[in-house]
């Protein structure tokens, strides 16, 4: 796939899911992709800025050039109107991506870190291990039904972070921030990934005050989970 498409499409908010799917490969793969992404999303920005400048200037000029008899007739007002609604549409075209967009760009499905799965021959009967099964195998449907039950049977902490990363990847948004919400009162050491994903999950879900009040937490500390990536994406909201 033409890596040069795929990073215009992505500046445009175009990417189709197959595109999507590649675009994140290579976002974790290539750095030489990695870069140029990050160039092209300044250059987009450097853009705006250039083209609200002219813009600004544009009705200064109409300002500055028409006298104060002529500013109380409707020719004024329409020739200011246009330069406005040109900077609104300008201001569409080189914006930041949506919160979908950053979403994709930024969400990468949580491993397994908690319950080492050996597997065997045998028929899985343990409950956990079948949740945990489940996920690694994509199973997220079964897999946040299972450990909903294995939480309700052990009261392991650990298994709400889990079922609410399986309820995001179901597509699952509101189900996953009251998990998440909820996982986060017991402050186990999953705490902090499980700020990141509150944060996407909100997000993803176009609640941007939430997500930016975690976001800022997460920045607070350079030790912090994802703290790169939180600076980075506060800078994109």
């Amino acid at each position: 796939m033409d890596k040069e498409r795929l990073i215009a499409n992505y500046v445009l908010n175009k990417l189709s899911d197959e595109e999507k799917i590649e675009f994140e490969r290579l976002m974790e793969t290539d750095a030489d992709f990695i870069e140029q992404v990050a160039f092209e999303t300044k250059l987009k920005k450097s853009l705006f800025v250039s083209e609200h400048q002219k813009l600004k200037g544009q009705l200064q000029n109409i300002e500055r050039t028409s006298s104060p008899k002529n500013r109380n007739t409707g020719w004024y007002w329409i020739a200011a109107s246009i330069v406005v609604l040109l900077s609104i549409g300008t201001f569409w075209t080189f914006s930041s991506p949506s919160n979908d967009a950053l979403f994709e760009r930024y969400y990468q499905t949580a491993s397994n870190t908690s319950y080492p799965i050996v597997r065997s021959n045998d028929t899985v009967s343990d409950v956990m291990t079948k949740a945990y099964i489940a996920y690694a195998s994509q199973d997220y449907l079964t897999a946040q039904k299972l450990f909903s039950e294995a939480f309700d049977q052990t009261d392991a902490s650990e298994l709400l972070f889990y079922k609410g990363i399986s309820q995001l990847e179901s597509g699952y948004f509101s189900d996953a921030i009251e998990t998440l919400k909820k996982h986060q009162t017991f402050k186990d050491t999953l705490l902090e990934k499980s700020q990141w994903y509150l944060a996407l999950a909100y997000l993803k879900s176009d609640n941007l005050t939430d997500a930016k009040t975690i976001l800022n937490g997460l920045t607070a500390d350079a030790s912090n989970y994802k703290y790169t990536e939180a600076k980075e994406l506060l800078s994109e909201l």
